[in-house]
């Protein structure tokens, strides 16, 4: 276990928006281990960019009949 004492600024913040403060630090710190665990890097931002295209078309692709049968309403 490990105790820590924060600054009462971030105190009040952290009571302004949060009534369990505790679950609120324990998923800040497992986010930030997430992160430093695994890195965003230009290829990977690159690589989800592209997948996000083709999935993107194949939305726009799948809802352009519903798109046009409904301009007239616009």
């Amino acid at each position: 276990m490990l105790t820590i004492s924060i600054p009462d600024e971030i105190d009040k913040q952290l009571s302004s928006i949060t009534n369990n403060k505790k679950e609120f630090i324990i998923s800040a710190i497992k986010q930030k281990i997430f992160l430093q665990k695994s890195p965003v890097t230009d290829e990977k931002l690159a690589k989800e960019y592209a997948d996000s295209i083709k999935e993107n078309n194949q939305i726009t692709k799948d809802f352009a009949h519903a798109d046009n049968e409904n301009w007239n309403d616009y």
